[in-house]
């Protein structure tokens, strides 16, 4: 399948889960962010450029339909997939281990971004509280949505690696 048709329907899957899916079936209001964990896993099948693009593209579009400030998700979701591209060809691609960490400790990570906006935009909240009952979760929530869709992402993303070693052998 083509990178860039599999990363436009990765991000509508991705938002729909997001926005319908997670919604209406969420634990104590626990949802893992879908977004972060195809971007993590695309980016360590597919490299950081592309990882990077489609974090961009999906971010751009949460900020655009859901979003209070255009570009924050953005950055997010961008920075998100260049980083977890770093991963790319540096492990077995079985392992299932290394995107899901990374996913989970990115979800830390843009949690507490979020909450440090939140603080300065003048919202008083307990910060233990919070990390505990909400970041915490989410974030290992996302890394195991991570791990499935890096099963999932595996084999329609292998066949084009090895079609592109193919060809720059000959």
């Amino acid at each position: 399948m083509n990178r860039k048709l599999l990363g436009l329907l990765c991000v509508l899957v991705c938002i729909y889960l997001d926005s319908v899916f997670f919604a209406r079936i969420n634990i104590l209001g626990i949802r893992p962010d879908a977004m972060l964990a195809a971007v993590v896993s695309f980016a360590v099948h597919t490299g950081s450029a592309a990882g990077a693009g489609l974090g961009a593209a999906g971010g751009l579009l949460l900020d655009v339909l859901f979003g209070r400030s255009l570009g924050l998700y953005t950055a997010i979701y961008l920075c998100a997939g260049f980083g977890a591209g770093y991963f790319y060809k540096k492990f077995y691609a079985d392992n299932v281990i290394i995107p899901a960490a990374s996913a989970a400790a990115l979800g830390v990570v843009k949690e507490l971004l979020l909450a440090l906006i939140v603080r300065l935009g003048g919202v008083s909240y307990s910060f233990l509280n919070v990390f505990g009952r909400y970041i915490l979760p989410s974030a290992l929530l996302s890394g195991l949505l991570c791990a499935l869709f890096h099963v999932i992402l595996k084999p329609l993303t292998m066949p084009q690696i090895k079609r592109r070693q193919v060809v720059l052998r000959r």
